[in-house]
């Protein structure tokens, strides 16, 4: 196991907000919490067409936590399968993501 998987923080504040143009605009995920709750904000799961978008954070994470920075902001690709007629295609979809730790 990774030694920054063990790492506990002072407290930490996530949100994620959609790119989309139309639609329900702002954000649709928000957490805040301390020690290693930060666990639960690996990957965030939001709604999809089919099934959920998967934002996978842990390079994020990973990198926040070994070089004790305090804050990230940038555009994270959320993963989904899509089945349609017997095809299956992987649809990316960009979201602002926002992170800030306290140590």
């Amino acid at each position: 196991m990774s030694e920054w998987l063990d790492k506990e923080v002072t407290g930490f504040d996530i949100a994620v907000m959609t790119k989309r143009t139309v639609g329900n605009l702002g954000t649709e995920y928000e957490k805040s919490g301390k020690g290693k709750e930060w666990h639960a904000c690996r990957s965030v799961h939001l709604e999809g067409f089919n099934d959920s978008r998967v934002l996978s954070l842990d390079h994020i994470w990973r990198q926040l936590l070994e070089n004790k920075q305090t804050q990230f902001s940038g555009v994270v690709l959320a993963l989904e399968t899509i089945v349609k007629l017997g095809d299956t295609m992987q649809l990316e979809t960009p979201y602002d993501v926002e992170i800030n730790i306290t140590y």
